[in-house]
């Protein structure tokens, strides 16, 4: 079939959108599909039409729904769409309804969508594979990464200020890898480092240098506002380096809803006392390395993929092989209403 994905334009910033959307295409043309990328408007017709970010791409969506240039459309929730656009631009939320169908990246999402359209809504997690390099780490440091843009969203310098917080024995050193996408949050950074010892910024790093700089900490700290699915978490995670993060419901979705590292979002004296006892308590770091190989399997690429392949088939039900066995164990698995029932709600 002809796959068409709508992104957002980036300026050439490689975020979480991109990583996915380079990752799903791959996917897909694995099952022979033809899959073009584009941004904006188009006339193009399709079979599928697959858009990341609901709210930016609106009156494409809508565009595509009256002018039927889409057979299919499939929208991939951004975490700005669930916790902030959607939410103070109900208007929008008609998208929502003119989708076939809707993919969260992790379970706690559903709760942020309107009960009408959870019944049609599917998670699949954003899988990752462990990095096939050789990272030393510094012993005379206890070195946590930050792996994010310098965006407001993303709150990048929460570590900075918490390590600030640490007492003089502390080594903890915060290593942050990231872009600054405004002249503001680039001067502010070039100000961290200046001001406090226990703070580099790295800027954008190539994919490798990073995985190195992941591999060669003892933590990732995710200190985001708010997350639709976060790539990064997934990425250590299967790379066996524990995760420090807000209290979000990214976080919870993809961690498990009573993980030992979360801290309230904003609070750089509460992270500043996980680092710490993370740092000092060997039984509480351990016990996060525990945690989070637990929830390793939720991100192996096998399980995305076959996830892919459940959505195409579920959007063209009678037209391609029809899903069965385990195939279809994973497709209830994977609905809105299972999700919500193991939650603790039900979708009525």
């Amino acid at each position: 079939m002809k796959i068409r994905f709508l992104e957002v334009p980036t300026l050439n910033i490689r975020n979480g959108n991109v990583v996915t959307s380079e990752r799903w295409r791959l996917f897909l043309q694995s099952f022979g599909h033809d899959v073009a990328i584009s941004s904006g408007l188009c006339d193009e017709r399709c079979d599928l039409l697959v858009v990341f970010n609901a709210y930016k791409n609106r009156q494409a969506v809508r565009a595509a729904r009256k002018n039927r240039t889409a057979r299919r459309i499939v929208i991939c929730l951004t975490g700005t769409d669930l916790y902030r656009d959607l939410q103070k631009d109900p208007g929008a939320q008609d998208v929502l309804h003119l989708a076939d169908q809707l993919v969260v990246l992790q379970p706690m999402g559903i709760w942020a969508l309107p009960r009408t359209v959870r019944n049609k809504t599917m998670v699949i997690f954003q899988s990752a594979v462990a990095p096939k390099i050789e990272a030393s780490r510094e012993e005379e440091t206890f070195d946590v990464c930050c792996i994010a843009h310098l965006r407001t969203v993303k709150d990048p310098l929460l570590a900075a200020r918490a390590a600030r917080l640490l007492p003089p024995d502390s080594r903890v050193r915060v290593l942050h890898v990231g872009k600054a996408l405004s002249t503001e949050y680039e001067r502010a950074a070039a100000r961290e480092v200046k001001e406090n010892s226990r703070f580099a910024w790295l800027g954008e790093l190539t994919g490798d240098r990073t995985a190195e700089v992941l591999l060669g900490s003892r933590l990732l700290v995710m200190s985001s506002l708010l997350e639709g699915g976060a790539n990064v978490v997934s990425e250590a995670v299967v790379s066996g380096i524990p995760v420090i993060g807000t209290d979000i419901p990214c976080m919870r979705g993809l961690l498990g809803n009573d993980y030992p590292g979360l801290f309230p979002v904003g609070d750089a004296r509460r992270l500043a006392g996980l680092l710490r006892r993370a740092e000092e308590d060997g039984r509480y770091y351990h016990e996060l390395v525990a945690c989070c190989q637990r929830e390793s399997y939720k991100f192996a690429p096998e399980r995305e993929r076959e996830s892919l392949k459940i959505l195409v088939e579920r959007m063209f039900a009678g037209e391609l092989s029809v899903v069965s066995g385990g195939a279809a164990l994973m497709s209830q698995e994977l609905s809105g209403n299972h999700f919500m029932e193991k939650f603790g709600g039900r979708v009525v």
